[in-house]
């Protein structure tokens, strides 16, 4: 009898140790988790707090389950599959038991979650599974979200944000293009952990934030959105994931002046690109393409058109330039057209072929481009993305660019080149050697190296001042003299500089020696005025200017006057420095100067010669001669022109007295009649005085054939000259 009551209580024992594992089983218990007030926008950002609830739910009769009364319910947060935040840490495994009425619902507690790993550090963006759980029983229920932290961007990185509109104005319901670039402005390269980071627009979610590493000045396109607008302002904050790097931009959109009619379900109606092959485009590869409108609704649409441009397409390159516009390059003319489009149909529109030359005339450089699709009067349009990679056109060159060379060495000559700019300026490099440096001398290539090799990818950068990797020459053996390195880059847009330089190359002591000279001949201007004159030679003219102070000083040249020249008998006032004389003027002994400003200068006219009426009385024969007139005047004739013909061709001939002859003669002339002074006189001494000056001791006649003035010209303003003391 003992015996048996011992056995029963054996079994009575054992039922009460399986009885919780049987209710924890039984499958009308279920745990449901949900979330609570989950965000509009359908993603957490940092700062954000989750928070989920769960619902236990009986779907069959009374029954009870365990719980641990030290932790009730936890929550656990996944991420790839592993546990980084585990609330079951804090329970101590106490066991209750906990009833369930038949077909019931019980709330459970609301647990929340604030983006922190179990380190209390933020969680990197990605999506994560958070669960509810149970603790005794198990039970557990999970819900998935998505979370954009914050992105650790180094100091120097920056976001350039770019609106594009088609033709520069931002319209309503038509499509403008955002483009989201980053640029490294560090003199290093940096790296990035992006990790699942994603551009954020007006809270919606595009793609990544960008590579994992950025080159000393590189600029990278990670992202570019269409976005259609209203008509007024029109704002956008962007950032890198949750409030990194945010911007705000705001674009005012004109009113939509091209609605056209339709009928049907438009909405229905998509775009696609069709192109001839891939979306990849090589070497001689021509961008040939359609557009088809599809109708992937359930009735009919019909669509109104009231000019030729019916379906149209622009293309933007990662810049966010737009480099090819169809609208540009014809007429949309007037027609009126109706097309009616059937559920699973399409409409094609053929455009014309581009050569991936942009609008300007010059090929663009390699990488993707944004293909925007329009119907341009029912506000429809799609976007596709082309990719271009031939890397061996000829680019246009940019004038505001050029490259200086630090040059060193004696038996070998070290380049070290270094690209400046006016201002910052985009630059892509290709796969190719960018830099080729060629040595030149008397015009024959000596020498060429190429460098920048080793891009093994299409890449941009934002420069205005980039080194670049050194070359070098061997010199030995080759004549000293003037080269000139030729610095050409395969780049676009493309750089092309020439550097002369003297070789062998002053050595770093005479330095010092060679600024103390320059300082010693240091440019001073000074004032001068006078009137011009000129000479000519086998070199040229000479051009000559007559001063009061300084005598007469030949012209080197205006170089920073474009439109100025001196005037033969033009008076001037002028702003001068002193230099070395031009070849046409290296026989005259004078100084020379360099014009930098002219103050004044005028032409004074000439004033006509106005010749004194000279008087002769007739000769008052005596009444007591008695010789008849006539004889007397026919003897002094003859005895007169014989003597006068002897003494003629004896001056002639002797240059000792042809001059005072000469002189002697004119002031013969000048009691029979006399002619008023005038400039023009006063500016004809200037000249011999500056013809003298710079040619002491020349001949007579090399006077007259230099100043283009006659014998007696030349004899009369010496005669002048003399008198003054001059």
């Amino acid at each position: 009898m003992g015996r048996e009551r011992m056995l029963a209580l054996v079994l009575a024992g054992l039922l009460a140790v399986m009885a919780p594992s049987a209710f924890a089983n039984d499958t009308n218990v279920s745990l449901n988790a949900s979330l609570v007030d989950a965000p509009d926008k359908g993603w957490y950002a940092y700062g954000e707090v989750v928070t989920i609830s769960a619902e236990l739910t009986n779907d069959g009769e009374a029954t009870s389950i365990t719980v641990d009364p030290s932790c009730n319910e936890v929550i656990k947060v996944w991420n790839d599959n592993s546990l980084i935040v585990d609330g079951s840490e804090t329970c101590l495994g106490q066991s209750r038991g906990l009833d369930l009425g038949a077909y019931s619902t019980d709330d459970l507690a609301e647990l929340t979650w604030d983006l922190t790993d179990s380190q209390g550090e933020p969680v990197p963006s990605g999506d994560y599974i958070v669960e509810y759980f149970v603790a005794g029983e198990e039970l557990s229920s999970s819900v998935t979200i998505h979370v954009q932290s914050i992105v650790d961007v180094p100091e120097g990185v920056e976001m350039v944000v770019t609106p594009t509109a088609r033709d520069g104005i931002h319209a309503e319901s038509s499509p403008s293009i955002i483009s989201i670039r980053l640029h490294n402005t560090l003199e290093e390269e940096v790296q990035l952990n992006m990790g699942d980071c994603r551009i954020v627009i007006n809270n919606e979610l595009f793609e990544s934030c960008g590579p994992d590493s950025l080159r000393t000045g590189e600029v990278v396109t990670v992202e570019q959105v269409p976005v259609m607008l209203e008509s007024g302002e029109n704002q956008f904050t962007i950032s890198l994931g949750s409030q990194s790097l945010t911007q705000t931009i705001s674009l005012n959109a004109v009113s939509d002046n091209d609605q056209g009619e339709s009928s049907g379900d438009i909405s229905a109606l998509n775009l696609e690109l069709i192109l001839s092959e891939d979306d990849q485009f090589g070497e001689f590869e021509i961008f040939e393409s359609d557009i088809s409108i599809v109708n992937d609704g359930q009735q009919d649409v019909l669509l109104d058109f009231s000019d030729s441009c019916r379906g149209e397409y622009w293309i933007v390159d990662s810049s966010g330039a737009v480099v090819m516009d169809s609208r540009a390059i014809k007429d949309c003319t007037e027609l009126e057209v109706e097309y009616q489009i059937e559920p699973g149909s399409n409409r094609i529109f053929a455009q014309p072929e581009w050569t991936f030359i942009d609008m300007t005339g010059c090929h663009i450089a390699p990488g993707d481009l944004t293909v925007v699709m329009e119907i341009p009067e029912h506000d429809l349009f799609a976007t596709e993305s082309i990719s271009l990679t031939r890397d061996r056109d000829s680019y246009c060159e940019n004038s505001e660019m050029n490259i200086e060379a630090e040059l060193t060495g004696q038996n070998t000559l070290t380049v070290s080149p270094e690209i400046t700019s006016q201002s910052v300026t985009e630059l892509n490099w290709f796969r190719l050697c960018g830099l080729s440096t060629t040595l030149l001398f008397e015009g024959q290539e000596v020498d060429m190296w190429l460098s920048e090799c080793d891009y093994n990818a299409s890449l941009s950068m934002l420069v205005s001042q980039m080194p670049l990797e050194s070359v070098q020459f061997d010199m030995a053996g080759l004549d000293d003299g003037e080269y000139l390195l030729l610095f050409e880059t395969t780049t676009s847009p493309m750089i092309r500089t020439s550097v002369p330089f003297e070789w062998p190359i002053i050595s770093e002591d005479s330095a010092p020696e060679e600024e103390a000279e320059i300082e010693e001949n240091e440019i001073v201007s000074r004032v001068i005025s006078g009137t011009w004159s000129s000479t000519s030679n086998e070199l040229g003219t000479c051009w000559l200017l007559n001063t009061q102070n300084e005598g007469t000083l030949s012209l080197a040249g205006a170089q920073g006057l474009i439109s100025w020249t001196p005037e033969m008998g033009a008076s001037g006032q002028y702003l001068v420095h002193d230099t070395a004389s031009a070849p046409e003027c290296s026989d005259f002994a004078v100084g020379s100067f360099t014009v930098e400003e002219v103050y004044s200068q005028q032409l004074i006219e000439e004033t006509p010669q106005e010749e004194t009426e000279v008087k002769t009385e007739a000769p008052i024969a005596s009444q007591d001669e008695e010789v008849s007139p006539v004889l007397i005047t026919v003897g002094v004739v003859v005895a007169s022109s014989g003597i006068l013909t002897l003494f003629v061709a004896f001056v002639a001939t002797n240059e000792s007295w042809r001059i005072p002859a000469t002189s002697a003669g004119l002031w013969l002339l000048g009691l029979v009649g006399r002619t008023s002074e005038t400039s023009d006189g006063r500016y004809q001494r200037g000249r011999l005085m500056g013809y003298l000056t710079a040619n002491p001791g020349c001949h007579f006649r090399a006077l007259m054939a230099a100043l283009e003035m006659s014998n007696g010209q030349i004899t009369h303003h010496l005669k002048i000259l003399e008198d003054e003391d001059r």
